[in-house]
């Protein structure tokens, strides 16, 4: 495999205010690429930072009473706090008042200065310009782009200034061919398609030359020509991706990360891609400098589908979301909700669905499956090495790819597949009955090290959304920190004999906020040598958890006529799909078991006296019919509410199901 070299950016953030969640969206996304690229085997540089020059900056400085500096240093170290909190491992971050940064844009103004544009004019000249200017965006709008009446900026919802000054300018009219062979050609790639149909949009309207100076600001970086003028702070905020690698100098990192043979991308939102699509590769080009090679446009965050804006109170406060949930949980949602291109609105009631289904049900419980029975069956010590079952082959360059599409919600979708497909696995191997027969010891310890190996790749394919929980999966595996096991998805590097490390819950499920079903709740008994007794269920006010669920019910033989019911009296009966996320055996009983259940992403438990039956790790992964809306009960003690619907062969339960899959939470008609 050919090792690439690949150099990738945020946007590189302003410090007018502190970061958002779209900031931590764009982020984490990059922090993933990252991360994937790394565990590919790949040469990568992950660059963030922070754009701390402008009109804006100047503004809220006096209004806070600061100097302009102070005021960069304590938002710039929110960010770096903010991404060191979110698990963010970038290569380099650059602050535009870094001397390193002001040395580089001053190399790019000399380059630009003498350039000539492919006609043979000056590449940058002084003019006049007049327009309506929003000082926010610190960006001219056209009649176009303003709302009316009143001129209005669309992103700010303020009225622009009409603004006349004399600035440097770029004459980026001259590089307007130039631009669309670049961008058509794919040699500079615009994703999703459709930004780059956008840009192609602009770039057919004709490109206009903009202002590179600004006279009014003096919080910037001084053009030598003019001091009198600083640097625009688009032209110097864009040039950080080249003076973070040692521009200025002409480091051997920037000449091997911005190199003709390294991929120069840039992770933007949406918004900003005509800078860095036209702007920031023509005045490259004019330096006589690469371009970038990609540039992915990602959508925008909302929130009950309406824009985050700190002024109504619609945010969203990814600290918060953290603390509660945990780092992975919030990372994992963000990426997996969906294609990281869109548009996409933010639910917490989805966060918490997507933690207990898809972390907790499914990672969490084939982790602590495949590790408990490997502690029960194999001593605690990682069996023999086999060769891999063609079962439980992952193709793992599909998923990088996926990764490398900058597509992590379907390299997730492919991953958590692979995870129900091992679930399954466990079902129908049923490794305890096969460990009841001294003479398929062989076929045990084979079963159980594809397992363990399928769980190791997996948790390393998902490190990269999930880095912290992904690490703890590898030390509960015993694997050493030093181990190959640990960095690359090979098949095969776990150490046979190796012993487990401690195994805890990796994705403790969390309670739902979420109301029960209404339903008129009747007392009911269930004979299992009377071990349950009927009890009432505690009232609260406000919305509540919805119970756990369930007791276990086998189904009774067909009435006699004078016992049959009406339709009402069935439709009284909330029957419902659910998936068993744990089970476990009730101590001091050789019936019980309580079981943890998915109901349509509501957690709820019961208790059903199937042990003789069926093994607990039979129950994890299969779906069942349970009725939702009896009266909690007590059995041994243990709280159970609902039924399981069985029926009795020979005297014991066999369970009612489906010929076909069902999701949790269908009702049962």
């Amino acid at each position: 495999m050919t090792k690439r070299t690949l150099f990738h950016t945020t946007p590189i953030y302003y410090v007018n205010d502190v970061p958002h969640a779209g900031h931590a969206y764009c982020t984490i996304a990059s922090d993933a690429l990252a991360r994937a690229r790394r565990l590919h085997g790949d040469d990568v540089f992950f660059l963030t930072g922070t754009d701390e020059h402008g009109q804006n900056i100047e503004r809220i400085a006096r209004e806070k009473g600061v100097h302009e500096q102070d005021y960069c240093d304590q938002v710039s170290g929110v960010f770096k706090a903010l991404w060191a909190s979110l698990d963010i491992q970038y290569d380099g971050y650059i602050r535009t008042t870094d001397e390193l940064h002001k040395r580089g844009v001053l190399k790019l103004w000399e380059k630009l200065r003498l350039a000539k544009t492919p006609d043979g004019q000056d590449a940058v000249y002084r003019g006049k310009y007049a327009g309506w200017y929003c000082p926010r965006c610190e960006a001219f709008k056209t009649d176009d782009e303003m709302k009316q009446p009143g001129n209005i900026c669309p992103d700010h919802e303020r009225p622009c200034e009409w603004t006349e000054e004399e600035n440097f300018f770029f004459r980026l009219s001259a590089y307007q061919t130039v631009l669309e062979d670049l961008i058509r050609s794919d040699r500079m790639k615009i994703a999703p398609e459709s930004r780059k149909n956008e840009v192609l949009a602009v770039v057919k309207q004709g490109l206009q030359d903009f202002s590179i100076s600004r006279a009014r600001v003096k919080w910037g970086i001084p053009i030598p020509d003019d001091p009198s003028h600083v640097f625009y702070v688009w032209v110097d905020a864009l040039s950080n991706y080249i003076t973070a690698l040692g521009y200025a100098d002409d480091s051997p990192q920037y000449q091997k990360f911005w190199g003709q043979d390294a991929e120069r991308m840039h992770i933007i939102g949406k918004e900003i891609i005509r800078f860095h699509c036209l702007y920031w590769p023509g005045l490259l080009i004019a330096a006589g400098l690469n371009p970038p090679s990609r540039v992915f446009a990602h959508g925008w965050m909302t929130k009950d589908g309406k824009k985050l804006s700190k002024s109504t109170g619609n945010i969203i406060d990814t600290k918060v979301l953290a603390d509660q949930y945990g780092v992975d949980a919030v990372r994992y949602y963000f990426l997996r909700e969906t294609s990281f291109g869109q548009d996409w609105d933010f639910s917490e009631s989805g966060l918490a669905q997507r933690y207990n289904s898809d972390l907790a049900n499914d990672f969490g419980n084939l982790v602590s499956r495949s590790l408990t029975m490997i502690a029960k069956y194999c001593d605690l010590k990682i069996p023999a090495k086999v060769e891999e079952g063609a079962e439980l082959r992952v193709n793992t360059e599909s998923v990088f790819a996926a990764y490398e599409a900058l597509n992590v919600s379907a390299a997730l979708t492919e991953i958590w597949g692979y995870i129900s497909d091992a679930n399954q696995w466990i079902v129908q191997t049923a490794p305890w009955n096969v460990a009841k027969d001294p003479a398929r010891a062989a076929e045990l310890n084979a079963f159980l090290y594809r397992l363990a190996e399928r769980v190791r790749v997996l948790a390393l394919l998902a490190s990269p959304v999930i880095p912290s929980s992904a690490g703890k999966v590898l030390d509960m595996l015993g694997i050493p920190k030093e181990s190959p096991a640990r960095t690359s998805a090979a098949w095969g590097l776990l150490a046979p004999g190796q012993p487990l490390g401690p195994i805890t819950p990796l994705f403790p499920r969390i309670e739902l906020k979420k109301a029960a079903p209404a339903a008129e709740e009747k007392t009911h008994t269930v004979n299992d040598d009377k071990e349950l007794a009927p009890t009432t269920a505690p009232a609260t006010d406000g919305p509540k958890q919805s119970p756990p669920l369930t007791t276990t019910a086998t189904a009774p033989a067909a009435p006699p006529e004078s016992e049959l019911v009406g339709i009402e009296a069935f439709g009284a009966l909330d029957l419902r799909v659910a998936r068993v996320t744990a089970a476990e055996k009730i101590k001091g009983s050789k019936k019980l078991l309580k079981l943890q259940l998915d109901v349509g992403g509501v957690p709820r438990q019961i208790v059903s006296g199937i042990a003789e039956a069926y093994e607990p790790e039979q129950m994890v992964g299969r779906t069942i019919i349970i009725i939702a809306n009896l009266k909690p009960a007590k059995l041994m003690g243990v709280e159970s509410h609902g039924m399981l619907l069985a029926a009795t062969v020979d005297g014991k339960a066999v369970l009612a199901g489906f010929e076909k899959d069902v999701p949790s939470g269908t009702r049962v008609k």
